[in-house]
């Protein structure tokens, strides 16, 4: 994301002239301590409207205001960056997800529930401490549409919402290569069980709700290969998807992309076993190209393919979107997506509310369409 630039947006003179004093201030309270600090404000607000059919048991249709998601998720967020010498830096990131329709705070309500961490960064790579991405986030890089409202990713939403709180993380970039390690002490006492949540760090089972995950990637801008492993343990007792911390959620991705001429290749396997499933056994498979025929248009189009090993309980999925880009901050966008449920599965082609109020019955398939606008500061 880019530094905001207020001279865009009318009625803001005043906060760009309180941000700059405050600048101002802090640099001169911090005079001789240090060689140079920085502090960006950026984020994105994404909105439109959307709709969805066979909603719930009878199968309604719906026209809203998505919560979560459009093209992108909306978010605020603070990130700043401090010379210590010696080609060491010191970092945070404090990063705050929000609906647009209302409002109202994602990620279970917290301030900066999407990411929240400060560490040191130098040629040695960098460590941080706080809520974090799990690892399999950086590494999911042949996902060509991301975390859209309407997106293969609707059949595996931990990918593009992997985050753990209480987390130490390490990553480093050497040339093309890049790695990184994540190790949670206890993944998120926030959310409900129900929901996935877990208590948090616990002073009785050392294997209770934590979280590791590692990636490795090879990218050179023109194509790259990803893997990752993510592990999330349980311990949330009764209600909880992983009750018993000898539960694990484990998964194995391998992914890449490549890029030729106006188009951009993308795909992968996601290998999963969630030992707190009826049957823990699934892959998940994606493809997606992207076309930008000219500066201002981008076209997508995805497709997506999840299987349970012994269970009709997986999907199909396929999405597109066409982005007309009206400067280098603001673009419209139409998406619409279309799932087909195996005849036990409830998966919704909605990835813009939360799952509840969009889940279609048993084997129903579900389509969606949406016209948005994006707005990046």
């Amino acid at each position: 994301m880019k530094q905001s630039s207020y001279k865009r947006e009318k009625g803001f003179c005043t906060s760009q002239l309180t941000f700059r004093i405050a600048l101002l201030v802090a640099a001169a309270t911090t005079f001789g301590t240090a060689q140079a600090q920085s502090v960006s404000l950026y984020g994105v607000v994404d909105t439109g409207i959307e709709y969805v059919s066979n909603i719930g048991p009878s199968r309604s249709d719906s026209f809203r205001i998505p919560t979560i998601t459009g093209s992108v998720p909306s978010r605020w967020g603070l990130r700043g960056k401090e010379d210590l010498g010696g080609g060491t830096s010191a970092v945070f990131v404090l990063e705050s997800g929000f609906g647009v329709d209302q409002g109202t705070l994602n990620q279970g309500g917290r301030l900066f529930g999407r990411q929240a961490y400060a560490g040191l960064s130098g040629s040695w790579g960098t460590l941080t401490v706080g809520r974090q991405y799990s690892q399999i986030y950086w590494a999911l890089i042949g996902d060509t549409m991301g975390p859209n409202i309407f997106a293969a990713a609707d059949l595996d939403t931990y990918l593009a919402n992997s985050r753990v709180d209480n987390a130490i993380a390490y990553s480093g970039k050497f040339g093309a290569f890049a790695a990184g390690i994540t190790y949670s002490l206890g993944r998120d006492a926030v959310l409900p069980a129900a929901a996935g949540g877990c208590a948090g760090e616990s002073p009785t089972d050392w294997k209770a709700c934590k979280a590791f995950s590692a990636m490795l990637k090879y990218d050179t801008g023109s194509w790259g290969l990803a893997t990752a492993f993510d592990r999330n343990f349980g311990g949330a007792g009764a209600g909880s998807p992983l009750p018993a911390s000898s539960q694990t959620d484990t998964r194995i991705l391998v992914n890449g992309y490549a890029k030729y001429g106006i188009a951009a290749f993308g795909g992968g396997l996601v290998h999963r076993k969630n030992e707190g499933a009826p049957f823990p056994t699934s892959n998940y498979w994606f493809a997606g190209v992207t076309v930008s025929p000219t500066a201002q248009i981008d076209l997508d189009l995805q497709y997506g393919l999840l299987r349970v090993r012994s269970s009709p309980a997986g999907a199909s999925l396929v999405a597109l979107r066409a982005m007309y880009n009206l400067s280098k901050r603001t673009a419209v966008y139409v998406t619409a997506g279309r799932i087909f449920n195996q005849e036990k599965s409830t998966l919704t082609i909605d990835g813009g509310n939360l799952p509840t109020s969009n889940t279609p019955l048993p084997g129903v398939g579900q389509t969606g369409a949406m016209v948005g606008v994006r707005h990046v500061f």
